[in-house]
């Protein structure tokens, strides 16, 4: 069976949905489309796909994975408890490209928690891939699909040989939104902190927040 399946996210072919969904319940890794870039999905919860996930990026272990969530109850039931302040700017910007810093649960996985057990987490703005993430039952990884220190990509066919080879599905759902990756704020604290600048302006969450 070929690696790589196209979809038209307006109509979705019967079974995709239950097809990646399985995979990614299996254990495999797969090149989803989120609403900016292509990224590396896998069970959040497994360590050997996470750890595959390392190897073929050659990204440290020392940064741990992103993840992508259904629903914001999908991210307070499974990922962490969101504060005030990250209900606000969810509200305003889920589904969307900004990621939020909470306090992870236990029972996530390692490798996507920080020394301080904490979680990068976000809900895209891609129906197919909430739709699959929804399915497989909890979040799932969400790691740019491109070996550490190349551009992240847009479009399939920039998908580097290093990154085809290593993984067991490819989603094309066409070329996405491209540019800055997701902006990053941490949402523990009273007042928001900016972890990485990207495609929603800081000067937007601020104002946002006023």
């Amino acid at each position: 069976m070929s690696k790589e399946v196209l979809v038209c996210p307006d109509e979705l072919p019967s079974g995709i949905i239950d097809r990646v969904a399985n995979a990614v319940s299996e254990g495999q890794i797969i090149v989803c489309p989120t609403d900016t870039l292509y990224a590396l999905v896998a069970d959040a919860k497994n360590l050997t796909a996470t750890e595959r996930i390392y190897a073929i990026k050659s990204r440290s272990t020392d940064q741990p994975l992103p993840i992508i969530a259904a629903d914001v109850q999908q991210v307070n039931d499974q990922v962490g408890a969101l504060s005030q302040l990250g209900e606000r700017l969810a509200s305003i910007f889920w589904p969307g490209p900004l990621t939020l810093v909470v306090s992870a649960h236990t029972a996530l996985g390692d490798q996507c928690k920080a020394a301080d057990s904490s979680v990068a987490v976000r809900v895209p703005d891609q129906n197919f891939t909430r739709e699959v993430i929804s399915e497989v039952g909890h979040p799932v990884t969400a790691t740019s699909a491109n070996v550490s220190g190349d551009t992240a990509i847009s479009r399939i066919g920039d998908l580097s040989q290093e990154i085809r080879d290593g993984v067991d599905l490819i989603v094309d759902v066409g070329t996405l939104a491209g540019g800055a990756p997701s902006t990053i704020v941490d949402v523990r604290y009273a007042k928001p902190i900016l972890i990485r600048d990207g495609a929603v302006p800081w000067n937007r969450v601020l104002e946002s927040l006023q």
